[in-house]
């Protein structure tokens, strides 16, 4: 049941990421609203849940629909998603010249990668340790 469940995981954070590739491919050609779109449905898949049950939570909150459930690794695999499709969520609202609403999607990111990284180990590639440097960057970047 366990490796049922893992390959599950897998190949929606597959599915993800060809998903993110989308979204970038559609922000790079200027087209905005359809890449925000394309994450909410993206997160969607993700949580397993209409967008009205989650637009509105805080990182905490995604973190505990993120993880409920979830085997240690799939749960921080599924954390990670979320906070890649929050990050080009943040590089949208930077390239709509909207620095307030970039700012707290990078917020978002950091808190959300603070949680899993006081929960989860980080792997040698240091994947939670690089969404918390590139969020504070950019943090700070904004703050400019």
């Amino acid at each position: 049941m366990a490796s049922q469940q893992r390959d599950y995981i897998l190949r929606l954070i597959e599915q993800l990421r060809q998903f993110l590739k989308q979204i970038v491919h559609l922000r790079e050609n200027g087209r905005y609203d359809e890449s925000l779109t394309a994450i909410v449905r993206a997160q969607e898949r993700l949580l397993g849940l209409p967008a009205e049950r989650f637009l509105s939570a805080n990182p905490e909150e995604h973190f505990n629909l993120l993880t409920r459930g979830e085997t240690p690794a799939n749960a921080r695999e599924k954390c990670l998603a979320q906070a890649d499709l929050l990050a080009e969520a943040a590089h949208i609202y930077s390239d709509k010249e909207q620095p307030a609403l970039a700012k707290g999607a990078w917020r978002f990111v950091h808190e959300l990668m603070e949680l899993t990284a006081a929960k989860f180990p980080d792997t040698e590639a240091q994947d939670i340790g690089r969404r918390l440097d590139e969020a504070a960057r950019q943090m700070i970047a904004d703050a400019a």
